[in-house]
């Protein structure tokens, strides 16, 4: 028996990392594409009565490459825009953006009085401390996944006054 487990194991294995090394084997890793890494995802719930919400992260990319964020999406809520707050004529203005580019080595903060992701249409309500899938859409057709922490509106503006207002690496 044990050693019958042990060959169903071992098929198993060799099957799982074959079928890897083909998924790798139509592209080159030397060439120079873009490492994205997120950091700090988070959304904020909605507040009472409020149809829209907002969301903040840190894309850091680490190769020579720009990258070039083209759309965003959550889970469970219908529609996210990219948004950036700029000075005009002395007047602060949000603005909706059709991109964001990360430079090589460098990074992109999403925060108050800057870039930010504008959440608007929750399907289903959220809540403090929940995770929320956060899919990042970018222009070579290349998406990353990862984890919204949904936040409150306090706990947030603790974070706002403690974040550093731009990072280059």
């Amino acid at each position: 028996m044990m050693k019958w487990c042990f060959s169903i194991v071992t098929t198993l294995m060799f099957g799982f990392f074959s079928s890897s090394l083909a998924a790798h084997s139509g592209h080159d890793h030397d060439a120079d594409t873009a490492e994205l890494i997120v950091n700090n995802a988070q959304v904020r719930e909605f507040l009472p009565a409020s149809t829209s919400s907002v969301g903040y992260l840190t894309i850091t990319n680490h190769n020579k490459a720009a990258a070039t964020l083209i759309k965003a999406s959550i889970d469970g809520v219908g529609r996210v825009e990219i948004h950036e707050h700029s000075h005009v004529d002395g007047m602060m203005k949000m603005q909706k953006v059709d991109s964001v580019v990360i430079k090589g080595h460098e990074s992109v903060i999403f925060q108050p009085g800057g870039y930010h992701l504008m959440v608007f249409e929750p399907q289903e309500p959220l809540k403090v401390g929940q995770e929320r899938k956060l899919t990042l859409y970018f222009s070579d057709g290349n998406r990353l996944f990862t984890n919204a922490q949904v936040v409150s509106l306090e706990s947030q503006a603790k974070q706002s006054k403690s974040s550093t207002q731009h990072s280059h690496h």
